[in-house]
């Protein structure tokens, strides 16, 4: 929707107001948010879009009520020398002939809060996710996700948006990651589904790439039904862009953007720019034993960056072999998933499908915290506090990541297989757990 004005330096506002009125005509008619708001007088460019405190209320709010916001980045002023890039912009937002090249600004613009397919989503999930909060299962993992983050955080204020915003990141980021795997232009509602629970990962030898997370709900029959059209419009997004040659981790902005900036300072989340992860790596040669380890990884900047120096000086390792020297730790679980996709596109063309098992090395853990009685974190027991419990681990149970990710894994099934059963025995729950270990850790 274009707004032609004489000139924006003195009808901005009205033509904001103009495009207010175009915008909810059109969702009073019903249409979903499938709209670019661009108001020009032919030399400035300039593209709003609704506040996310009106996202859920266009369909009620008047003109006058709608806050629209310049999308910055993503506005363009025409002159002498950039002819040929305004063709391209245009091309962007009318017709998509060609493929854009991914980077920080393209998918921030595609897909943070400023854009069509943010938008939409979220309204989307929050008409699903009211539908669907009567559910036990759905309150579980909102209570749980909560409950986390304010483990982490300290305290968290809980807000149904955030946790929508975080569902809306996790989708994108497992829609993304196997776009990386398999360039699929067409994804079925059986493969989005086994994209969103994690298995079609495991397909493809990616053991770990989805663990049972807080966002799990909109797999459920119901939802997921109901969600489909969210799914495919994050997807169809994806398929315009190119992820060769990545050069940037390009979902660090989206995260920025859409992670509250309060809550991240609250945790301590200050992102380093690509230039200077770039410029600390070159600083090593590193060779292939050694290991890497950001112990607080954010979106992976530089995992990244570590894992394009290795290329450039081991550039006959697999992508299986620069993976075992890559370990990240976070302590944000939308972190983690995040870093993971990042990962996955840095390793990019080495990936094969069909590759033997692999395992990504990011882990979901507070790296500042030690083992009692120590001052350094070589201790040999941890105090895990769970609810109003105390237990204590011993970290022998640490010295193998991929051998404690089992072990995990099997007490996850145990869990679930005696939810709501009566006391098992120490001496039979013993019995069922060395059978259990027995046939999966070798």
């Amino acid at each position: 929707i274009i707004e032609f004005e004489n000139d924006l330096r003195k009808t901005y506002n009205h033509a904001k107001v103009q495009l207010a009125g175009y915008l909810l005509g059109q969702m009073r008619y019903g249409y979903g948010y499938d709209f670019t708001l661009i108001a020009s007088d032919f030399i400035t460019w300039k593209v709003v879009a609704p506040d996310i405190s009106c996202i859920d209320k266009l369909e009620t709010l008047q003109e006058n009520e709608l806050i629209l916001n310049e999308a910055v980045d993503s506005s363009f002023v025409l002159t002498e020398d950039n002819a040929e890039d305004f063709y391209y912009w245009l091309d962007h937002f009318l017709f998509r002939e060609n493929k854009q090249k991914a980077t920080l600004k393209s998918i921030e613009g595609a897909f943070g809060h400023n854009s069509a397919v943010f938008i939409e989503s979220f309204r989307e999930l929050n008409k699903r996710y009211n539908d669907a909060k009567k559910y036990g299962e759905v309150q579980v993992a909102y209570e749980q996700w909560h409950k986390f983050l304010s483990i982490a955080y300290g305290s968290f204020d809980q807000r149904e948006d955030a946790f929508l915003i975080h569902t809306y990141m996790s989708i994108f980021a497992k829609i993304l990651a196997y776009s990386v795997l398999k360039n699929d232009d067409y994804i079925d509602d059986s493969e989005m589904l086994k994209i969103l629970d994690g298995s079609v990962f495991q397909l493809y030898g990616i053991e770990n790439f989805v663990d049972n997370d807080f966002f799990h709900w909109v797999t459920n029959d119901r939802i997921f039904s109901r969600l489909g059209e969210v799914c495919r419009l994050i997807a169809q997004e994806i398929s315009t862009f190119d992820f060769e040659n990545v050069n940037e981790d390009v979902l660090k902005g989206v995260y920025q953007e859409l992670i509250d900036v309060d809550t991240r300072h609250q945790l301590g989340e200050y992102y380093t720019p690509d230039w200077l992860c770039e410029r600390m790596v070159n600083e090593f040669d590193f060779k292939p034993h050694h290991k890497i380890l950001d112990p607080s990884c954010g979106s992976g900047s530089f995992l990244r960056a570590a894992i394009h120096r290795i290329k450039t000086l081991n550039p006959q390792l697999t992508a299986e072999e620069i993976n075992q020297q890559i370990y990240g730790i976070d302590i944000h679980p939308l972190s983690v998933q995040i870093a993971k996709t990042t990962v996955l596109l840095a390793l990019g063309k080495k990936l094969t499908i069909n590759q033997d098992a692999m395992r990504i090395n990011i882990l979901l853990a507070n790296t500042l915290y030690s083992p009692i009685n120590e001052n350094t974190l070589f201790g040999n027991e941890f105090e895990m506090p769970i609810d109003s419990d105390k237990y204590l681990i011993n970290s022998l149970v640490l010295n193998d990541i991929n051998e404690f990710d089992k072990g995990l894994e099997i007490c996850e099934e145990l869990s679930a297989g005696t939810f709501n059963k009566k006391n098992i025995p120490l001496k039979d729950f013993t019995k069922i757990i060395q059978k259990k270990v027995s046939n999966t850790i070798k």
